[in-house]
């Protein structure tokens, strides 16, 4: 099962792993969100990350359509679920 990062839902794989402040990986986060113990936009809104993620989905050339609309209407929901916008 894939772990996906507590606050952008990104799958997290061992190449995107964000880190915790004494440089060990984080299996929580992903290198976008969270480095060194540290959020990298830590006054980032819900709803600013929901249009980033958005607009992730649509940016991603490998996605095929149908899969990006439903990636695009599940993902406010798959958000609230993650541990940082619990």
């Amino acid at each position: 099962m894939e772990k996906f990062c507590q606050s952008c839902g990104m799958p997290v794989t061992a190449q995107n792993q964000g880190s915790e402040q004494d440089g060990t990986k984080s299996n929580q986060y992903c290198q976008l969100c969270y480095v060194d113990g540290q959020w990298t936009e830590p006054t980032i809104t819900f709803e600013q990350m929901l249009e980033k993620g958005i607009a992730g989905i649509r940016a991603d050339q490998t996605t095929g359509k149908m899969k990006q609309w439903f990636l695009i209407k599940s993902y406010p929901m798959m958000l609230k679920k993650m541990r940082r916008w619990a």
